[in-house]
């Protein structure tokens, strides 16, 4: 009984410190993973730019969610939609990936249908991760974090370098921008963290989990020196944060959208949220007196 009050305690208790992460930028404003994205994120005040990466045949390292150039976001030279199956990443030269117009979702798809606020902005194309580094330094922006995830997969080792190529190629640009004390490396793929963790221990990792948890999956991410945990906010029971809690993880929740669940999370005191509207869970920090980010506007 004791434990079952202590539990709900905690679920109820107020957030103390809170970082409020725009998902690839501000996916809900703007084209995910572009400029116009990360500079409405910086224009209204995030904690952390959150991000995917990818390493094109050349070697540059560019923000893009998926292995392959999504249909329902790109569009080629000649202003056609692209259709499956698609170009991997790395399978393209920085050059090639240029050609392709990221600006806009394919009208109709369902892709499209959860992001009704998101802004075109057509001639877009798929930054450089220094590019993103470069947005935030012209913003005059010295305390936003960077949350970076490695797009690799088990599933799929064709379609990227391996792991650990991977990692070390991140590794690399990071410290060459110099950003180790304000990057966090984040991953479904555990092997990509592994290497940062042996590597780069000045990066901290954060564990991605999905819409579905083993028993044992906190303990996994301790034992293997785990200190952020970021799941579905889905999946998150006031159980499963305790436990957090007792083996000393930070819980960052993806992906939190709706002001009711943007509520609900506050309320459980997680440590984050990674959300496509961060202006709606800036708004919430706010009716609840929490301290805001600073807010920088920049422009693309």
């Amino acid at each position: 009984m004791l434990e079952k009050i202590l539990i709900l305690a905690l679920w109820a208790s107020p957030c103390l410190a809170f970082d409020l992460q725009g998902h690839r930028g501000a996916r809900g404003l703007a084209p995910e993973n572009t400029l116009p994205a990360f500079a409405a994120a910086l224009t209204l005040g995030v904690s952390t730019l959150e991000m995917d990466v990818g390493i094109t045949k050349d070697g540059v390292l560019v923000v893009h969610h998926d292995r392959r150039l999504n249909p329902d976001v790109a569009r080629g030279p000649e202003g056609q939609w692209v259709e499956k199956p698609t170009p991997t990443i790395h399978s393209l030269t920085f050059a090639e990936l240029e050609r392709y117009d990221v600006g806009r979702l394919r009208p109709g798809s369902e892709y499209a249908k959860p992001l009704p606020g998101q802004r075109p902005a057509d001639g877009t194309r798929v930054p450089k991760l220094a590019d993103v580094f470069a947005l935030a330094a012209k913003s005059g922006n010295q305390e936003v974090r960077f949350n970076i995830e490695t797009k690799t997969s088990a599933q799929a080792p064709d379609e990227t370098l391996p792991p650990e190529a991977f990692a070390r190629a991140l590794i690399a640009e990071v410290r060459k921008a110099g950003m180790q004390q304000r990057t966090t490396i984040q991953s479904f793929d555990w092997r990509t963290l592994k290497v940062v963790q042996d590597e780069a221990p000045e990066i901290p990792t954060v564990y991605l989990t999905g819409n579905s948890l083993a028993e044992d999956t906190l303990d996994r991410i301790k034992a293997a020196g785990g200190t952020i945990w970021s799941p579905s906010f889905r999946t998150l029971t006031p159980e499963r944060l305790w436990k957090a809690r007792q083996l000393g993880l930070k819980v960052v929740v993806w992906t939190v959208n709706e002001p009711a669940d943007i509520e609900r999370m506050l309320e459980a005191a997680v440590d984050g949220i990674i959300s496509d509207r961060p202006d709606l869970v800036r708004a919430e920090m706010e009716r609840r007196r929490l301290k805001l980010p600073a807010q920088t506007p920049v422009k693309p």
